[in-house]
């Protein structure tokens, strides 16, 4: 190989490693670029989808508690075939106080907003966006209240109805993170009355269906140790040559 010829694959290889991501003849991969890794909130077995038939915007969602303080760093929904990548589904979370059975209970906490053109990242059967500012601070609302009067509701907001390009209600069995408490579910639409739509309180009919096409990333800890720094790669190498050099003098 020539000398440029090298360089230049060299130059390559050490800004791929720069970027961290996938490298797909020079350039990142396109939507499904991993950034970082996301802990899914639950995940679910036996999941199925369908549709409303109602054709027009749905909210499903779910209530639910945090047994200890946590952080997550992102937000997501259940991952389908069946999406065109050309509608928008919005994932909004809240918190709530009084119980959440007034619309003004609710402050929005987070969203994300899924459509072409939006950086993704696809792990574990959802689609997922990290959070804008960094991981989110949510407090304990189990261990110092019982009552359900504090809490989080999560949903995935969009056109779920029958119709090519939409994405179909998930259901499932869901296995929660021992530090989330499932607290109950909800759906709603836009011809609901008294301006809950987005908030998911009423039962529109569908049963156990739709709930779990939200989802949260928990942060991770950080169990990896980071690079060796060059300095002290260097100095690391020197320290152990001098050691096998000592060893060998002293036989």
């Amino acid at each position: 190989m020539k000398p440029s010829s090298l360089r230049t694959v060299l130059k390559t290889s050490i800004s791929a490693i720069a970027l961290g991501g996938v490298v797909f003849l020079g350039s990142l991969l396109p939507q499904h670029a991993k950034a970082q890794s996301y802990l899914p909130g639950y995940t679910t077995t036996n999941s199925f989808g369908g549709n409303t038939g109602t054709n027009i915007n749905s909210s499903f969602g779910f209530f639910f508690d945090v047994a200890s303080n946590i952080s997550i760093d992102g937000l997501g929904f259940a991952a389908q075939t069946g999406w065109g990548n050309g509608t928008n589904y919005t994932v909004k979370l809240w918190s709530y106080v009084n119980g959440g059975s007034l619309p003004g209970d609710y402050t929005q906490i987070a969203n994300a907003t899924f459509t072409a053109g939006t950086p993704y990242t696809l792990q574990n059967n959802y689609y997922w966006q990290a959070l804008a500012g960094g991981p989110l601070f949510l407090a304990d609302t189990f261990t110092t209240d019982n009552t359900d009067q504090l809490g989080y509701v999560i949903s995935a907001i969009g056109d779920f109805s029958n119709a090519t390009g939409n994405v179909a209600f998930e259901t499932g069995t869901p296995t929660f993170d021992p530090r989330i408490l499932y607290a109950g579910n909800g759906f709603n639409d836009a011809s609901d009355a008294g301006g809950y739509f987005e908030v998911p309180i009423y039962d529109g009919g569908v049963g156990d269906n739709g709930y779990f096409n939200p989802n949260f990333s928990i942060v991770q800890p950080s169990t990896v140790p980071g690079p060796l720094p060059l300095l002290g790669a260097a100095a690391g190498f020197s320290w152990t040559r001098r050691l096998r050099q000592r060893i060998r003098a002293s036989k």
